[in-house]
């Protein structure tokens, strides 16, 4: 039976050449983006899978109440990790990690910049890194030691035997390395080149107030006993943190988040978690399912579409005593056998397509056909394949009536209904995802182009390191003598992100029962010039900070806090009893949150936040309109490194600093322009299958019609009018469909745009004129055929 199987379906693929390869093309194409979709989601709902310790591994969490708006941080106090530990049986391990950070690492003349973080030691117990080199006994017990990893090792020594050996440190301290472990897989919460004991950081940045309760400046990471009560260990942590500062109020709420819902979810919204990444998992899963179904629509359309040619041959063989059940699976036979040529081709399309596709995604994905669950995966897709798309042609084939068929008196066209249903439901989700992908464009742009606040083009950064500093003056004055840049500016942080925030802002008028979070960074008196920041009320500071030590900028949403006309120049305000005069009142500008509106915010003296133990920073070059980029940045270079000859130059543009806020929503709109674009060309292979075949039942029609004087143009207008009606109806129902789904994604965003009806409409023109050319070639065809040679046949 297998092998008449395979003849059949070898002799029906020879005899149909042009649509079996419609056919098997185009759930080849279905199988493959699928196959490509379900690598994406197989490494998204993988992340930190590799961690042994996965299931029993949080993070502290701080839930803290500012002027009735509830924030989630990640941020802990120094001294809770060994406390925690000390006070709570249920964990195994407790262990803090500063804000991980780029460093410089020389071996000789080569210099790379590397990340890493300062931990302790209980951090690699909690992670379980594996080690080629050293041991974790050993790994982190001198504060003058590093723990390299594979990578960082390689690219320092071309070697990971490296243990004893020395690598300095930002061009001053000297370390011995005492450990290198192996990479972890680029799907993980935590990628490190280097790890430093904590207590080095400790010792060496005392003002950083690591021994302070009230001081949140670590993460910690914590790994509980496996047959602990989480809800149990979160109750008794819940004013843990409040009870050690001593405080009787129990405004803040410590818990530990698992590190099974990082990736997925770990959003949070008035204190409640939120769906994070799994929203973009569904969509995507959803759109795999989606393309699918289009392309397995698309066999069973053509299918039934040619069924009238094979309808003689099921009426031979239901006479000479074939049963139905025979028939049914005579056809899914064939279905699976085409399926299996389709699903093999899908594994060249997604290996030729991967490379591709791992420049959208930023991942480096692989296809294994030794892996059991890739192998397993595209063997059930391509099985469920074969028989979906060959049920309904095989039990629409093996019911027609033996006497009928082989007399000719079946009905033409039977099952047309059954097509016309499939034809509308495959447009209505590809126009959907059309739409989707066209809103979600829009919505970035929207987003890109908003009144930030500041100037963000023509501004590039580079990091103040080494003897920059101490030589700022005449770099700045170098810079600006090149008659190519306009001016510069300093700030501690990067203008997009405030990474520090208090509440201990105190003013006239404030209520004493109010809390209000106040974000704060340091700059020099160039930094408004260089990003074009306006002050609307008072003054800039004064140059070299002349008796403005104790002066503050804010902006407008914090000066009307403190008074409602935001005209506040000249007043007090103090943090934890320190009194400070604000000078100047800049215009808002959007900081942290991309989507969100400007928070109140202070800008105090840069020379205030090298006193307090702040270092580094970020100078903010404005370069000067119609100049030569590439000159500009190479003078730069220059002037710099001349003044810090042993650390390597390297610089960002604001502008790409800013794009990479969008990361997530380009992805999505990369894809699913892809997916959409991979959608309508399935449905297009379809349609003219399904376009060729109505030609070819209608050739009497058209060529009698031809014979009494219709123009080409009014034939092709009438074979058209039957598909284009289909699709118009595609758009109705996809429609309401899609403003539903597309609606609910730009609620999710503070700052968004209003539903672009428009669109709607594009996208409605651009489908049909897109179904009007591709059956336009098979109609032309038809109508300018030689009606002589058909009506002969006939």
């Amino acid at each position: 039976m297998i092998k008449n199987f395979f003849r059949s379906a070898i002799r029906n693929l020879r005899k149909t050449k042009g649509y079996s390869f419609l056919n098997i093309f185009g759930l080849a194409l279905g199988i493959a983006v699928t196959a490509l979709i379900f690598l994406w989601v197989e490494d998204e709902v993988s992340w930190n899978d590799h961690f042994v310790n996965k299931k029993d591994i949080y993070i502290t969490k701080s839930k803290q109440t500012y002027d009735g708006n509830i924030n989630v941080f990640e941020a802990t106090p120094a001294p809770f990790a060994q406390e925690f530990q000390r006070d709570f049986p249920e964990v195994l391990h407790a262990g803090r990690m500063y804000w991980g950070s780029s460093s410089l690492f020389s071996v000789g003349d080569k210099q790379l910049y590397q990340f890493g973080y300062y931990a302790d030691p209980a951090i690699l117990s909690i992670l379980m890194p594996e080690f080629l080199e050293g041991t974790i006994k050993s790994a982190l017990n001198d504060p003058s030691s590093v723990v390299l990893s594979e990578s960082a090792s390689m690219k320092l020594f071309g070697t990971t035997k490296t243990v004893g050996k020395t690598v300095k440190f930002d061009n001053s301290e000297v370390y011995t390395i005492s450990a290198v472990t192996k990479d972890f897989p680029k799907n993980s919460s935590f990628k490190y080149d280097w790890l430093i004991d904590f207590k080095k950081l400790e010792a060496s940045k005392p003002e950083f107030g690591f021994k302070n309760w009230g001081n949140n400046s670590v993460m910690t990471l914590v790994q509980l006993d496996p047959t602990a009560d989480l809800t149990a260990v979160n109750a008794k942590l819940k004013y843990y943190i409040d009870d050690k500062q001593g405080s009787k109020e129990h405004t803040d709420e410590n818990f530990l988040y698992p590190m099974e819902r990082w990736k997925m979810y770990n959003t949070f919204k008035q204190g409640i978690e939120q769906e994070g990444k799994i929203k973009s998992v569904r969509l995507f899963t959803s759109i795999a399912w989606l393309v699918l179904l289009i392309a397995c629509i698309n066999f069973m359309n053509l299918s039934t579409a040619r069924s009238e040619k094979r309808a003689k041959e099921v009426g031979m063989r239901k006479i000479v005593g074939a049963k139905r059940r025979t028939l049914i699976l005579q056809f899914l036979g064939e279905s699976l056998i085409f399926a299996g040529i389709a699903g093999l081709i899908a594994v060249g399309l997604v290996k030729l397509g991967l490379p591709f596709f791992n420049t959208f995604v930023y991942k480096e994905l692989t296809i294994d056909l030794k892996n059991s669950y890739h192998l397993g995966f595209l063997s059930i897709i391509t099985l469920v394949c074969g028989v979906i798309s060959g049920s309904y042609p095989a039990f629409f084939l093996s019911s027609f009536d033996p006497l009928r068929t082989i007399k000719g008196t079946r009905k033409v066209g039977s099952g047309s209904g059954v097509r016309k249903t499939l034809v509308v439901t495959q447009f209505t989700a590809a126009i959907i995802l059309m739409i989707c992908t066209s809103i979600i464009y829009l919505q970035v742009q929207h987003a890109k182009n908003r009144d930030l606040g500041f100037e963000r083009s023509h501004v590039i950064m580079t990091d103040i390191q080494g003897e920059m500093f101490k030589h700022m003056d005449v770099i700045k004055q170098e810079l600006k003598a090149t008659g190519q840049i306009e001016s510069v500016g300093l700030s501690i942080t990067n203008v997009l992100n405030v990474g520090s925030n208090t509440s201990d802002f105190e003013w006239d008028g404030k209520d004493p029962k109010s809390s209000i979070l106040i974000g704060f960074t340091f700059v020099d008196p160039e930094f408004t010039d260089a990003l074009s920041i306006t002050i609307n009320d008072g003054r800039n500071f004064r140059p070299n900070f002349l008796g403005d030590s104790s002066s503050i900028l804010i902006n407008e949403s914090y000066a009307k806090l403190i008074q409602p006309d935001g005209l506040v120049a000249g007043k007090t305000i103090k943090m934890n009893n320190i009194p400070f005069t604000i000078v100047g009142v800049v215009n808002n500008y959007v900081y942290n949150d991309i989507y969100g509106t400007a928070e109140p915010l202070v800008l105090a003296p840069l020379d205030v936040g090298y006193a307090y133990g702040y270092n580094g920073g970020i100078m903010n070059i404005k370069i000067k309109p119609h100049v030569s980029f590439q000159d500009v940045i190479a003078q730069i270079e220059s002037i710099v490194k001349k003044y810090n000859p042993e650390f390597p130059f390297s610089y960002r543009p604001l502008d790409e600093s800013f794009d990479s806020y969008f990361g997530t929503e380009m992805m999505l709109q990369k894809l699913a322009s892809l997916f959409a674009i991979l959608a309508i060309i399935i449905s297009c292979l379809g349609l003219l299958g399904l376009a060729a075949y109505a030609a070819e039942q209608r050739a009497r029609e058209v060529s009698i019609r031809k014979v009494l004087g219709a123009s080409v143009g009014r034939l092709v207008k009438m074979l058209n009018y039957e598909f284009l009606v289909l699709v118009g109806v595609a758009c109705l129902i996809a429609f309401p469909i899609a403003w539903y789904f597309m609606n609910d994604w730009l609620m999710g965003y503070n700052y968004h745009m209003e539903m672009p009806w428009i669109i709607f409409l594009f996208v409605a023109g651009l489908s049909l004129a897109i179904a009007t050319i591709t059956i336009s070639s098979q109609a032309l065809r038809a109508a300018t055929s030689n009606p002589t040679k058909t009506l002969r046949n006939e």
